[in-house]
């Protein structure tokens, strides 16, 4: 009951009490992107913060269907599919990752499959959820300490699922040790698209500020390249339409996911257009880049 009430309290104080208020005199509601916030480089947002709509929860994603296209438009929600984790492919040169994309598998289980050296038919949801741990672990730099907390398992046992992990998956262990060395060397990383970020944490005394300033130089390479691809789709999402001379227009980023209301006889037109566009930026490089778009009324219909 007292977890209950956190949530209600939480969604009531947060969504349902504040959102109306912040409504203009046409019931929109709009916020304030930030550009030189997040260190990773994404657009940040506030007042109020729209990044942080939950869609975790069954309850939580019920606020998602509070937005509302205006009437008679509808919604289109785009959304990279496991953006980081091809980004990591690419960068990490991995052939065994990149293959799991380029065959179309869903990539958790495959790498279930590879860990835990079984077919993937064998694979249960809780071994692919161990699997989906470690790969996005991977990208935020999860130590076996921090893994084993989150699955609840001996630290061992957690070290022994990544250690498996990277020697499977043998360049990504060689990615990550060259992108380190490189930090320390330079005193900073750059994404594939060439925006930099100083990493001074590799050279402070303290040891967990250092091992602090290792997560950072990895992951800023795969979280800031996925920005740098987020930014140009936007830009690029943004021309076309406007010279195709649709009207559907881009309303929200949110981490992975772009947000446009169009008249209902322009969806087929946008959604060809906004995959296009969106895969486009990742044009010639390997993995290739899958695209996710629902349509709906309500943001929750369309995600």
């Amino acid at each position: 009951k007292i977890e209950r009430w956190r949530e209600l309290s939480t969604l009531i104080k947060t969504y349902l009490d504040v959102l109306p208020e912040l409504a203009d005199e046409r019931s929109r509601i709009h916020t304030t992107f930030l550009q030189a916030v997040a260190q990773t480089g994404r657009l940040s947002s506030t007042n109020p913060n729209m990044q942080n709509v939950p869609i975790r929860t069954s309850l939580g994603r019920e606020i998602r269907g509070c937005f509302e296209a205006e009437p008679p438009k509808v919604l289109i929600s785009a959304d990279y599919s496991q953006i980081e984790l091809r980004v990591l492919a690419h960068a990490a040169d991995d052939s065994a990752l990149k293959e799991i994309f380029r065959r179309g598998e869903d990539v958790h289980t495959a790498t279930a499959s590879q860990v835990f050296r079984v077919a993937p038919e064998e694979i249960d949801p809780g071994m692919r959820s161990k699997a989906k741990m470690i790969n996005y672990g991977i990208v935020y730099g999860l130590s076996d300490y921090g893994l084993a907390d989150r699955l609840n398992i001996p630290r061992e046992e957690a070290k022994e699922f990544i250690d498996a992990y990277l020697e499977r998956f043998p360049r990504v262990a060689a990615f990550m040790a060259e992108t380190i060395e490189q930090a320390k060397t330079d005193g900073d990383v750059r994404t594939l698209w060439g925006r930099r970020r100083q990493i001074p944490e590799l050279r402070a005394r303290n040891y967990q500020v250092r091992t602090q300033g290792e997560r950072l130089a990895v992951n800023t390479v795969i979280q800031g390249t996925a920005a740098d691809i987020i930014k140009l789709a936007m830009v690029r999402c943004a021309k076309a339409l406007r010279e195709s001379g649709l009207s559907t227009r881009l309303l929200l980023t949110i981490h992975d996911e772009l947000l446009f209301e169009a008249p209902p006889d322009e969806v087929p037109a946008a959604l060809e257009l906004i995959e296009r566009e969106m895969v486009g930026v990742w044009e010639g490089r390997e993995p290739p880049m899958a695209v996710d778009i629902g349509v709906g009324t309500t943001w929750l219909e369309a995600k």
